[in-house]
């Protein structure tokens, strides 16, 4: 994730994006949504919370919020929808989570590890800053295990990327979860081409990720 000034493009994905998604979220993102996020509580981090997909989700008894993103427009439009009632908002990078080790009970990433600079880094960053005995709720879009489909996202991607703000179709994040944690529970599912894996895992004391990054050269 990178720090973003809300320049023009900034400002136009943010205004577009719900618009965009309204469909989606309604026949298959917002159920998937619900059934994930039930079980999240306390100290909650929702990495990438953009315009705010999982309010509706987080309100949740004794629980507190805090929502990340990088596009202070994105974040602006979830405050509009009352994001600060449940929490407050930070302008913050996947990469360099600006927050002490150990602080979370609940890791929220929703749709947003397709677009991190760095996936390895950042899965660290979610491991550090998750308590011992907290949960990371993960639901993300992956590389099909199909090589024809896995073959048309690779192909894709490229040029998606730059058309959705960097968001990449082709990243393994189903199978780089699992070396810094453990699943406790996960399914998958498929929309048109694209296979959306949903779980939820604890962190592993020991691990550490592959010293090579996968998305480089992307």
């Amino acid at each position: 994730m990178k720090h973003s000034s809300p320049g023009l493009y900034d400002r136009l994905f943010a205004a577009v994006y719900d618009p965009l998604m309204a469909r989606a979220e309604r026949e298959t993102l917002s159920p998937l949504r619900s059934r994930l996020l039930a079980g999240a509580r306390g100290t909650v981090l929702d990495i990438g919370a953009g315009t705010g997909s999982n309010l509706p989700f987080l309100d949740l008894p004794d629980t507190r919020a805090v929502f990340l993103d990088r596009s202070a427009s994105m974040l602006s439009k979830a405050l509009g929808k009352g994001l600060g009632k449940q929490g407050y908002p930070v302008i913050g990078s996947a990469t360099a989570l600006p927050f002490p080790d150990e602080c979370f009970d609940s890791i929220v990433v929703t749709l947003v590890l397709c677009s991190v600079d760095d996936l390895s880094a950042s899965l660290g960053e979610i491991h550090r800053t998750l308590r011992k005995e907290g949960s990371l709720f993960l639901m993300e879009h992956v590389l099909s295990d199909s090589p024809s489909r896995a073959a048309i996202q690779k192909l894709a991607t490229p040029l998606w990327k730059r058309l959705a703000a960097g968001c990449h179709l082709d990243r393994p994040t189903d199978h780089l979860v699992r070396i810094l944690f453990r699943e406790e529970e996960s399914w998958k599912e498929v929309h048109g081409i694209l296979p959306f894996h949903v779980g939820r895992y604890k962190k592993r004391n020991q691990g550490t990720l592959l010293s090579e990054n996968p998305d480089s050269g992307a």
